[in-house]
């Protein structure tokens, strides 16, 4: 048997040349091999010899793909996976629900590994790239996943761009890459898809795009790539769980510094951050400041508005 991508709970088997599985009463005809299909391994300790039938390889097919939407032959099973209308179905459902809901990092990297398998059977499909950009966006700003921000932005990129080759004329492919553009630092690539969208952007986004071509123009632009202070702000998440505050605070104070990065990218996170350093330095004063600043950014943000409270008892 060829080489195959080892995923848990999946055991190959080699089809015989020319074999086909039938379901939905006849109306799915699929034609096996020559690639190794994957079945689970419940599945394919029932064979006894026997060929495996419809509702073991969709089986084996769909865990196969979920687990690792890259493995080997993906591109194969995916099209295979269009004849179980039931996966299909089960796939996009998930998808929906983990979009719209406001989901920790771990369900962010389920839907994009679901919307990648879903993008394996429709390649021509600009739209599953989009989500897949926009999901890896979001997801390279949460604070949980900052460590790994520019990994993360670079693959949104590159779903992105895929999206607009597929599809030229997606506006919220255009937006959505020219926030990556800016957080990567690709001030001009940024300017020149917000200019695209001038003309049909309403007015309160016109005049907000207008503002950072502007700025972009003036050169009054973050010092270094924001993406490079997300870093920053990681790698003093971890000194000040070391217990080296200070350096934490210094690192966190340098990120505030720069103006144009605050103005662009306005944390409320990093003035809570700054409190919580302050607290672990005695400084109960200066912490009740940057709780104040970060509920200023975001008045609705209740670990601070629960940590200023309790510092003013």
């Amino acid at each position: 048997m060829e080489e195959t991508t080892p995923i848990p709970g999946i055991i190959y088997y080699q089809p015989a040349a020319g074999s086909q599985v039938t379901g939905l009463d006849g109306k799915v005809v699929l034609p096996l091999g020559p690639e190794p299909l994957p079945l689970l391994d419940e599945d394919y300790q029932k064979l006894a010899g026997e060929a495996p039938g419809y509702d073991a390889v969709g089986r084996g097919i769909y865990q196969a793909l979920r687990s690792d939407p890259g493995c080997r032959h993906c591109e194969r099973y995916a099209q295979m996976l269009k004849g179980y209308p039931h996966y299909v179905s089960e796939l996009a459902t998930h998808v929906l629900m983990l979009g719209e809901k406001d989901v920790e990092v771990p369900y962010l990297e389920r839907r994009v590994k679901l919307l990648k398998v879903l993008s394996l059977m429709e390649p021509q499909d600009g739209n599953f790239p989009l989500e897949i950009g926009a999901t890896l966006l979001e997801q390279g700003l949460r604070f949980s996943a900052l460590h790994l921000s520019t990994v993360t932005l670079y693959k949104a990129e590159a779903y992105l761009e895929k999206a607009l080759r597929l599809a030229p004329d997606l506006m919220k492919a255009k937006s959505t890459l020219a926030e990556v553009y800016f957080l990567l630092g690709k001030y001009e690539k940024a300017a020149a898809l917000w200019r695209e969208l001038l003309p049909g952007v309403e007015e309160k986004t016109l005049a907000e795009l207008n503002a950072r071509l502007e700025r972009i123009e003036k050169g009054e632009v973050p010092r270094v790539p924001a993406v490079d202070y997300l870093e920053a702000i990681a790698c003093s998440m971890s000194l000040r769980e070391e217990g080296a505050f200070q350096e934490a605070a210094a690192i966190l104070n340098d990120v505030m510094a720069d103006a144009w990065f605050a103005l662009e990218f306005p944390m409320a996170e990093i003035p809570y951050l700054l409190a919580l350093c302050c607290l672990d330095m005695g400084g109960a004063g200066d912490a009740r400041v940057y709780l104040r600043q970060a509920l200023r950014l975001n008045p609705d943000f209740p670990e601070a508005k629960s940590l200023l409270e309790k510092l003013q008892q």
